[in-house]
């Protein structure tokens, strides 16, 4: 990566007048001044340098998909902390295609003139060196050790739903989810072995199905093999809301005969009847701190490579217990 210095030597001037032409200091002559940003822009680094009034940075976002509800409020967030910061965004799903989002990396990298990268999920590993500034939002299996990451820790707000149920001397605790959740439901089975010492195979159901229909389909499993939890946590909000409509169609009550607590908490669950509890993983808390970090990383600022923000979780009527 090419640092003022390394600039500055290519230009054939010193790192202070280097500095002092992208900060718009008169002490650096027009001349030299447009010497400077043509050798700037020649090895693609000007608006790396350039901080006065600089034009408006352009950051790609990669998305597993725009299908999920999980992924909307996120880009959401992230285009207005982009916005506020002078930034435009552009958006590419990778649709969980293997080396999906390394393709639509090559892709920016090479064809398009974007300042910066924002992946959400995965990265796949790569061989060659990455010159464009990037920042993956994700779990920590997903973050790479040598990249900048926001990761987002639900794995202790789901322990907290674990230890709520416990508390409340619930005996049977599900899990219901779909194939693509696979790390949620080894949170779940670390809470349970930690908090219970054990866990129940037969409470848990992942189907092959997505969104509503796996909640609907995951409970009415459950139900028909006679193993219906007291609580039962879904893999996100989608899955609770089909489940809470099976337990209905099945004469159940949410929450007094089974209690439900999803994942992601969507700005429509705290308005269903019941409200439903769920673990909000914080979407605006990441956006600004992957907007930071790709902003910093662009202009070579000093941050933190890696950044942690805890999960919370939400209680509310699908979870009332009755100890």
């Amino acid at each position: 990566m090419i640092t003022l210095s390394k600039l500055a030597k290519l230009a054939n001037v010193s790192v202070s007048t280097a500095s002092k032409a992208f900060s718009g200091s008169r002490e650096v002559s027009e001349e030299t001044r447009n010497w400077i940003f043509s050798v700037a822009k020649e090895h693609g680094v000007f608006k790396r340098f350039y901080n006065v009034k600089y034009p408006k940075l352009v950051i790609a976002v990669v998305v597993p998909e725009f299908q999920s509800r999980n992924y909307g409020p996120l880009l959401s967030e992230l285009q207005s902390s982009l916005y506020k910061r002078g930034c435009s965004m552009t958006v590419m799903a990778s649709g969980f295609l293997p080396n999906g989002s390394s393709k639509i990396y090559d892709y920016y990298s090479k064809y398009t003139d974007v300042d910066g990268i924002i992946i959400i999920g995965k990265r796949e590993s790569r061989d060659d060196e990455i010159e464009i500034p990037s920042v993956v939002i994700g779990s920590a299996e997903s973050c790479e050790k040598n990249s900048l990451s926001v990761h987002v820790n639900s794995e202790n707000a789901l322990k907290k739903a674990v230890k709520y149920a416990k508390a409340n001397s619930v005996q049977t605790l599900g899990f219901i989810s779909e194939t693509k959740t696979k790390e949620k439901l080894q949170y779940f089975m670390n809470a349970m072995n930690e908090i219970y010492g054990e866990f129940d195979e037969k409470c848990i159901a992942i189907t092959e199905s997505r969104f509503e229909e796996s909640g609907y389909d995951g409970m009415k499993q459950l139900i028909e093999s006679g193993n219906i939890p007291r609580l039962i946590i879904c893999g996100y909000d989608n899955i609770a809301i089909g489940a809470m409509r099976c337990l209905h169609d099945f004469g159940f009550s949410v929450p007094n005969d089974v209690a439900l607590i999803g994942y992601d908490d969507n700005a429509e669950s705290k308005y269903m009847v019941p409200s439903l509890s769920s673990i909000n993983i914080m979407h605006k808390e990441c956006a600004l701190a992957a907007v930071d970090m790709i902003i910093n990383k662009i202009f070579s600022k000093p941050q933190t490579n890696h950044i942690v923000i805890e999960a919370e979780l939400r209680l509310r009527e699908s979870s009332v217990l009755m100890s």
